[in-house]
């Protein structure tokens, strides 16, 4: 074989033999000149938690003039609510309810609920000091029930879940991050409500600052890790 020849074909066996080569054989048509890389900013946001406590407390001890860990100082305007086993309640058998002022009316409530036998319990948000407030409302009617009340003077129901399930304990957490108000119920959401323009002037008002927990008539269910997020 002529020497000339020869070299041609070591050459091109050699080319082709290179990682260049190989790279451009592996992807076929796309040659690296088409490739390129890009930064995207964005995506899900993280929480950020305001206010928490998981209630841990010698017994009997009162939670009205606590502290939590973050912000907020606790307050009642009814009930008797105290440290049991390292949980909340309400030693009252009417309508009692514990919350914090957080500074804003874009926040998430989340508490875990111990559910009592005759369980009518749940979280506030939106409240006020003349209790204009939502009420998420627990029971175990019709095999799991949560209500979405607003007070202003009266109580009304916006909205109702039913079948949600009874548990012996659930988290449960109420979203008032925008206009449309969302419920979850161990981690599946189960009631979505968009307020009307006057329940936004009516809710998301500066005053309307205090989120918590609530119990009516119930003074068997427990709570259990509560935290606030904005």
């Amino acid at each position: 074989m002529p020497r000339r020849r020869l070299l041609g074909m070591l050459l091109v066996v050699a080319v082709l033999a290179s990682p260049a080569a190989v790279a451009a054989k592996s992807l076929g048509s796309v040659t690296s000149t088409s490739l390129g890389a890009w930064v995207l900013t964005g995506g899900t946001s993280v929480p950020t938690v305001v206010a928490w406590t998981p209630f841990t407390g010698a017994n009997g001890t009162s939670l009205p003039g606590q502290t939590l860990n973050g912000t907020g100082t606790w307050a009642s305007d009814s009930g008797t609510w105290t440290i049991s086993s390292n949980r909340a309640g309400t030693l009252s058998s009417s309508l009692g309810n514990l919350d914090i002022h957080v500074g804003t009316q874009n926040a998430t409530v989340v508490v875990t609920l111990i559910i009592g036998a005759s369980a009518n319990a749940g979280v506030v948000a939106l409240r006020n000091n003349s209790n204009v407030a939502l009420f998420a409302t627990y029971s175990l009617a019709s095999g799991g029930t949560i209500q979405l009340n607003k007070f202003n003077g009266s109580v009304s129901n916006l909205a109702t879940a039913t079948g949600v399930g009874t548990p012996a304990t659930a988290e449960f957490k109420l979203d008032a991050t925008t206009n449309t108000i969302k419920i979850s119920f161990n981690g599946t959401l189960v009631l979505s409500y968009a307020l009307s323009a006057g329940d936004i002037t009516a809710l998301k008002a500066a005053a309307n600052d205090r989120f918590g927990i609530f119990a009516d008539n119930d003074a068997v269910t427990r709570f259990d890790d509560f935290h606030v997020d904005t």
